[in-house]
Parts: structure tokens; C-alpha cells; sequence
């Protein structure tokens, strides 16, 4: 798949083997989506992982193998995820457990392993590992990408809905002999949730990370010729939730109104997928000259596209439990090394932001005259070369090599204890 979420583990699985580690993967077989990436499967199978896929029994089946789905406007998707989360608990992906299960016992018996390690959402699969690990009896290693019960993209029909889930997230984590998450939010949530985690379950934190060498290559905007007289913002990514373009577009839309003469001075592009309503709005706005849409990309392309860019900017919105949200964006961001606006709340993510260092942060639901002044001072900023640059320092910590060998000593850790 594409998009951000399948990238942690793919990375990991690519750096897995300098630490001595093999892995076998089971996932499942290809069925309709957003995007897909073949460019990460193949850093996977390169690094000698083992695939088995198991049939999953979930509404993606409706859209065929494989098939490329559009994604529908917010409203249509927030309506058919409040749907999906009244019938299925945890989450749509829990008629897939029943076939992962018997992949991995069969993967087992073919290959003897030392240790089982779950990524998710989808938490069906945190489940799935954990009745393995019983079956088994090999230690396992849960990895929260996500929040679960605390998650505030997660809708609960009912107070029944949310005790149920409450519940199934407990018997996932008194499974796991290792528990890691993101970020001190993850953590902190989990353990009000759940005070009676054994000590020696003990929460750990990996956080997201960038693989430095996606970096590597010229810096390049498909369909885009460098234009060093322009000043130019990125986006890289999807929008949903809270996350939403319109008030950048309309900042930027005041900014031209105000200030004509940087019409053919700037320009914001978008790398991913931006909502058919977003494009409406800049053909309203009449900012059409200032927009390019670079399209859904491979991930090095992307990366590349980050280096060409001058200034990345990204938004979380503000909707309740926003100030615990981490995209895994603003990692690749760090590891471009450029400057970042970020249209965010206060939170963990304007916290990561800040230690960055070269930022520049407005609120984000601030009005269109106070982003165009924003981005003003941007603009001015760079035309006078004085955009503030980061201290590499700030994002070596997140480097995806250094943070596989932190997972990988979690797992020797836990084979030390078993003897």
C-alpha cells in the first residue's frame, strides 16, 4: 500500500537485517485503496523478507484486487467510517484474523521464529498476534502507530462500543511481554486506560523516523521546472479528519489579493492527494496560477519533491483530541531539513515543531489575513536569504536505521529474558 501509515513498518523490515534480525511477514492480499507503492515492496523483498498473505474478509473486498478507489470527500468518508465502527469492533479488518492465523501457524512450522511483532491500526491485527503468541507461546512485541480507545480520529457509536474495544485493547496488551508507541501521548494514554500493565510490560517509545537514504538523487518536483525566482511550498500527503487545505488556500488567495506584484513570486504545490473540494475552492479563490498539483507519487519522488521545495508546510486543524495527534509527516520533513509552517494546535505535534527549531507556526483555524502575513514574512525571508535552517542534530534522533536498531534491542532484550 501507499500513504504514510505502511511506511514505519516497511522501514523497519528493510533495516532489520543490520541487527541480525529476519523477519516473515503475513499481511493481506491486495484489495482496493487509496494508493499504492511499489517502490516499498521492493525495499522489502531486497531485504530478503519472507511475504505470506492471508484473504481478508472486510469491505475493501468490494473494490477488487487491487484496485485504485478515489477518495471520497470528508463528509462521505467520515459517514462510512461511523458506519463501519458501529458494526465492526475493533475495526473492519477483524475477518482477517481467523485467515492470518492460520498463516502464521503455517509460516511457524516452515520456519521457527524467536518472536512475534504486531504494527497497527488495524488493531484486528494486535489481536490476531496475540492469540499467536498464545497458541505459541513465543514472546510478542506490540508496536502503536496509533492510539487506540484514545485514538480522536476514532468514532464510538455507543458507550458499549467503546467499553468493548476498552476491553479487547487490555487482553491485546497483557499478551504482549513489550509494548511501543510513538510518542509520550501513546504512552500516557495507555497506561490511564490500563493500570494493571505489569512493570515488566513496560511501555517503550520508537518513534516515527525518515530513512535518509530516499534522500539521495537531485532534488525534483514532477512536472514542475525549478524556478529559482519562485518562492515554493509543499505539501506533501493526504487530508482528512481535521486536516484540511482551505485555510492555507485562503491565506494564500489574501496574500495575492494584497499583495498582486507576488503572483508570479510564489507558489504552493501538492504532493498526494488532495480532496476534489480543495480544488473547487482554488478555482473559486482564482489562485489557479499559484497552484500545481504534483499528484500521488512514489515515495523517493516524494522525497525528492521535498528537497525541491523551499519551505513544507502541514496542518493538523482542531477538532478535540487534536493536541495528542503525530503525523508521521513532519519525520520526512525533519529529514528533508528544511523549514516547516505549520498551521497546528498547541500540542505534541507544535511541541515536536518547536524543537525543530525552523518553523514558523500560526494557528489552524487562523484567518486568511494572518496566514497571507505568514507567509509575507516567508516569502521575505527567503528572497533575502534568511529562511531559518535546522540543526542537523535535531533530526539524527529520528534517522529510520538508528530507530530499527532501537526496536532491534527491545527484541534482544526479550530473548535474553526467555533464555
Amino acid at each position: 500500500m501507499g500513504l504514510s501509515g505502511v511506511q514505519r513498518t516497511a522501514k523497519f523490515l528493510k533495516y532489520l537485517p543490520r541487527y541480525g534480525w529476519e523477519s516473515t511477514v503475513v499481511t493481506c492480499r491486495p484489495h482496493g485503496y487509496f494508493a499504492y507503492d511499489d517502490s516499498l515492496l521492493r525495499e522489502v523483498e531486497e531485504a530478503g523478507v519472507a511475504i505470506r498473505r492471508a484473504a481478508s474478509w472486510d469491505p475493501t473486498r468490494l473494490f477488487g484486487p487491487r484496485a485504485t478507489v478515489r477518495m471520497p470527500r470528508e463528509s462521505v468518508r467520515q459517514g462510512l467510517s461511523a458506519l463501519s465502527q458501529w458494526i465492526f469492533v475493533p475495526d473492519n479488518k477483524i475477518g482477517w484474523i481467523r485467515p492470518a492465523l492460520r498463516q502464521a501457524l503455517a509460516a511457524l512450522r516452515e520456519t521457527p521464529c524467536d518472536l512475534i511483532y504486531s504494527s497497527a491500526p488495524p488493531y484486528a491485527s494486535h489481536l490476531a498476534a496475540a492469540r499467536l503468541a498464545r497458541k505459541t507461546g513465543l514472546p510478542l512485541v506490540l508496536d502503536f502507530r496509533d492510539d487506540w480507545v484514545g485514538n480522536p480520529r476514532h468514532i464510538y457509536p455507543t458507550p458499549w462500543h467503546r467499553a468493548l474495544s476498552t476491553r479487547l485493547e487490555g487482553r491485546a496488551l497483557r499478551a504482549a511481554d513489550r509494548i511501543v508507541v510513538i510518542d509520550d501521548a501513546k504512552r500516557d494514554g495507555l497506561a490511564e486506560r490500563h493500570p494493571d500493565i505489569p512493570a515488566a510490560q513496560d511501555i517503550r517509545i520508537v518513534p516515527h523516523g525518515y530513512d535518509p537514504e530516499d534522500f539521495a538523487g537531485a532534488p525534483r518536483i514532477p512536472g514542475l521546472d525549478a524556478d529559482p525566482n519562485r518562492f515554493t511550498l509543499l505539501y506533501s500527503g493526504v487530508f482528512y479528519h481535521a486536516q484540511s487545505p482551505e485555510p492555507f488556500l485562503r491565506g494564500l488567495a489574501a496574500l495575492a489579493e494584497s499583495k498582486p506584484a507576488l503572483r508570479k513570486r510564489v507558489r504552493a504545490v501538492f504532493a498526494g492527494l488532495l480532496p476534489a473540494s480543495a480544488r473547487r475552492l482554488v478555482e473559486r479563490l482564482r489562485i489557479g496560477d499559484l497552484v500545481h498539483y504534483a499528484g500521488y507519487l512514489p515515495h523517493r519522488d516524494a522525497t525528492k519533491a521535498l528537497l525541491a521545495a523551499d519551505m513544507l508546510w502541514m496542518t493538523i486543524g482542531r477538532a478535540p483530541g487534536c493536541d495528542r495527534i503525530s503525523t508521521g509527516k513532519i519525520y520526512e520533513y525533519f529529514g528533508a531539513r528544511k523549514p516547516i509552517l505549520g498551521l497546528v494546535p498547541e500540542g505534541v505535534e507544535r511541541e515536536a515543531l518547536r524543537a525543530y527549531g525552523a518553523v514558523r507556526i500560526v494557528e489552524p483555524d487562523a484567518a486568511p489575513e494572518v496566514v497571507a502575513a505568514a507567509l509575507e514574512q516567508c516569502y521575505e525571508a527567503w528572497r533575502a536569504g534568511r529562511l531559518p535552517q535546522p540543526d542537523p542534530s535535531c533530526a539524527a534522533p529520528f534517522d529510520r536505521r538508528r530507530l530499527a536498531g532501537a526496536l532491534t534491542d527491545i527484541f534482544n532484550d526479550i530473548v535474553s529474558e526467555r533464555g
